[in-house]
């Protein structure tokens, strides 16, 4: 059995909560042991999965293929309205092993419910696209990963038109990319939020 169809099996069994937009989920979500928020689309889909009021898990699915915890993160949308179920948190917690979000700054504007340190230094999340390019050819199924230090925070493979999309915080990262010939390339951004559109020539980097 596939994971959406356990997910449709538990919410065949759990009390429904509304439709409400992304922002509201977790405001409607938090009084519950275990929520899941769900929105379908024609082929795409998301999953939000919610454990004593905090995000704790996502899947994401469309005509490519499914992704789970922080890749599916990335591809979430804070534009969609959810339906919101009230779930048992023992079930929740069984999905959540599949597909356990690690870094809940990931989530678009910081769905999580945490109150942020007083005094810290404000952090913005932002969408970092990129496209791979070499010999002026854009690169399709290439692996790109987000380093932070020695830590691969994210990682996917661009699209048939060279294109990947991170969800990040602001601050400096290296972006790695391997290319089909088996090079790997390593490059330096600062990412501000405002600069959020790079073309990586292999060889090279300019702003788009």
């Amino acid at each position: 059995m596939e994971i959406m169809d356990v997910i449709n099996e538990i919410l065949g069994q759990s009390r429904y909560l509304g439709s409400y937009p992304y922002f509201a989920t977790v405001k409607q979500g938090k009084s519950e042991g275990g929520a899941i928020a769900i929105v379908v689309d024609g082929d795409r889909s998301a999953v939000i999965l919610f454990s004593r009021g905090e995000p704790t898990g996502a899947i994401y699915k469309d005509r490519q293929g499914a992704l789970y915890g922080d890749s599916a993160v990335l591809k979430i949308s804070d534009q969609d309205d959810y339906e919101l179920y009230a779930v048992d948190r023992k079930a929740v917690e069984i999905v959540v092993a599949h597909c356990r979000v690690f870094n809940r700054g990931h989530f678009p504007h910081n769905l999580s419910a945490d109150i942020p340190e007083i005094g810290a230094k404000r952090r913005m999340p932002g969408v970092l696209s990129l496209s791979i390019v070499q010999n002026d050819l854009q690169q399709s199924g290439v692996r790109v990963s987000i380093r932070k230090g020695r830590q691969v925070i994210a990682s996917d493979v661009t699209t048939g038109d060279g294109k990947v999309s991170f969800r990040l915080i602001n601050g400096p990262y290296d972006v790695v990319v391997a290319s089909r010939t088996g090079e790997t390339y390593s490059f330096l951004v600062d990412f501000n939020g405002k600069r959020s559109e790079l073309i990586i020539e292999l060889g090279g980097m300019t702003d788009d």
